[in-house]
């Protein structure tokens, strides 16, 4: 017979540890290498960031202090995929071109277009390698680079452009029916363009 001062068996039963209890107990290693592995993933980030920035801040000094040939290259080897970089490219390409160091400067133009084929002037790799081809008389290659450059960036500020110099070219060797075809594309393609409203206003556009 029990006493009334000694309390049921239920309340003697100890009670077991919470499920959160346990899943800390067994896994706060586990926790704390989480948490500090995002706190170094944070500390990367913004290192990361803080570089990039710098990175930026430091090529585009560099663009606006470099004012020839050696300046540019030696922008493009330290920052080679910065803004600045893809501005110093055109302006090494268009000098060598100058110099007559065309193979150079068509090598520069590729190598632009590859490193930088998001960039709003991708096309302009193209247009120089056109331009080089041109002033060595090589037209048909010029003609191909410009064919490439319409192909490859229609919707670029510089598609009209390719399309008009490539008919010009076509219709220099006696290609008039497809120099047409090509003004009209133009005409309806990039009806806005500076280059179709001259073209409306001379009466290209007339069968």
């Amino acid at each position: 017979m029990s006493s009334p001062f000694t309390p049921p068996d239920t309340e003697l039963e100890i009670a077991g540890p919470s499920a959160l209890e346990l899943l800390w107990t067994n896994h706060r290693g586990t926790v704390f290498g989480g948490i500090g592995a995002a706190i170094v993933m944070l500390f990367i980030v913004l290192a990361l960031i803080i570089s990039s920035r710098n990175t930026i801040r430091g090529s585009e000094t560099a663009l606006s202090n470099a004012t020839d040939e050696a300046g540019w290259r030696a922008l493009i080897s330290k920052y080679p995929r910065t803004p600045a970089s893809a501005d110093a490219m055109l302006l090494l390409a268009a000098s060598l071109r100058n110099s007559g160091k065309l193979e150079e400067s068509d090598a520069l133009y590729s190598r632009f277009t590859e490193t930088f084929p998001k960039n709003s002037l991708a096309v302009s790799g193209l247009i120089g390698r056109a331009s080089n081809a041109r002033v060595s008389n090589q037209t048909d290659l010029a003609i191909s680079d410009y064919q490439q450059a319409a192909a490859g960036f229609p919707q670029s500020y510089g598609a009209p452009f390719v399309l008009f110099n490539n008919a010009r070219l076509l219709a220099q060797q006696g290609k008039i029916e497809e120099s047409k075809r090509i003004f009209q594309t133009i005409g309806t393609q990039y009806s806005g363009s500076v280059i179709a409203q001259s073209l409306a206003g001379s009466g290209a556009f007339r069968n």
